[in-house]
């Protein structure tokens, strides 16, 4: 068996704390600052010049003025008490998120609000999720939300500007509160 002994302030180090591998380190951490920050230079002063890289992206998720508010189509639960909350997705359609988003709000421009509403309900009656089991009314709703003060972190009421409600359906077998 052999005895490990270990020099004072390099527990655990992989290699010895030397003047070479103080530089070795440096040198590496000096090579990765500069891959990351070379793109900067192909930085143009106007648009015809601009060429996109990491980590400087001009994509317009990223970049592109955002307007002061936004329509989201969605679903939203009601309980008995009558308190609301918003429902997955899933309950209209298979496929991620956006898709989904795209063809709910594609669907109640075309006038589905009252089917999609019907069908939503009935959903959350057949896979009886344990999250939803409160969920009495279903609701498809466009809503106007504005990004700012929701961005910011503000209460729901304070970026809520409007809510048109496209489809209302019961939830079958569940006992319906006073509204």
């Amino acid at each position: 068996m052999s005895e490990h002994t270990a020099t004072p302030g390099t527990a655990g180090a992989s290699l010895p704390d030397t003047d070479t591998t103080r530089w070795l380190a440096g040198a590496a951490t000096a090579a990765l600052l500069t891959a990351v920050a070379l793109p900067m230079r192909r930085l143009g002063r106007d648009q015809t010049e601009v060429r996109d890289s990491f980590p400087f992206s001009h994509y317009p998720m990223f970049s592109g003025k955002r307007g002061s508010h936004y329509w989201v189509t969605h679903l939203l639960g009601l309980t008995a008490d009558g308190a609301a909350r918003p429902l997955h997705y899933s309950y209209l359609g298979t496929g991620g998120l956006n898709a989904v988003r795209r063809q709910l709000r594609r669907r109640v421009r075309a006038g589905e609000g009252q089917h999609l509403a019907d069908l939503a309900a009935e959903r959350i009656a057949s896979r009886d999720r344990s999250a939803d089991r409160d969920i009495v009314t279903v609701q498809v709703l466009r809503g106007r939300y504005l990004v700012d003060p929701y961005m910011l972190g503000a209460d729901p009421q304070e970026y809520t500007s409007r809510l048109d409600v496209r489809g209302t359906a019961a939830v079958p077998g569940r006992e319906q509160g006073v509204r």
